[in-house]
């Protein structure tokens, strides 16, 4: 399941001379192209509030379940944009630059997050 799919993530890599094929990004936040990757890890319960990341973000579900209720700013409030978007196992998820959304971990969950150029969040309130 993946909802607003951005190629931006997957743009900008270097080719590699010596290994025909083979293209990457690092993580070298001296890159102007790199991306941050996480390996995380949640207990079950956890919640995080409404937020945002000024970068497209995916995340690859190892292991548990996760809720994603994304959100829109109404008249200065906060209001849930359609039903929480339930990823597991195998699956993975895309969020567009700058997306309220808010998280909650339904089990114990690991999870490879990466997020295009370097990590911010920002709570939205």
């Amino acid at each position: 399941m993946s909802t607003f799919i951005s190629k931006d993530i997957w743009s900008d890599f270097t080719a590699d001379p010596e290994f025909t094929g083979f293209s990457f990004r690092d993580t070298d936040e001296s890159n102007a192209n790199c991306v941050t990757a996480l390996l995380e890890r949640w207990a079950a319960g956890t919640i995080e509030d409404p937020h945002h990341h000024p970068h497209d973000d995916m995340s690859i579900i190892v292991t548990g379940e996760i809720a994603i209720q994304f959100h829109l700013r109404v008249d200065g409030e906060l209001v849930n944009d359609g039903e929480p978007m339930i990823l597991t196992a195998g699956q993975t998820g895309y969020i567009k630059a700058n997306r309220i959304h808010s998280v909650v971990y339904t089990t114990d969950c690991d999870m490879v997050y990466i997020q295009n150029k370097t990590f911010g969040f920002e709570i939205d309130k």
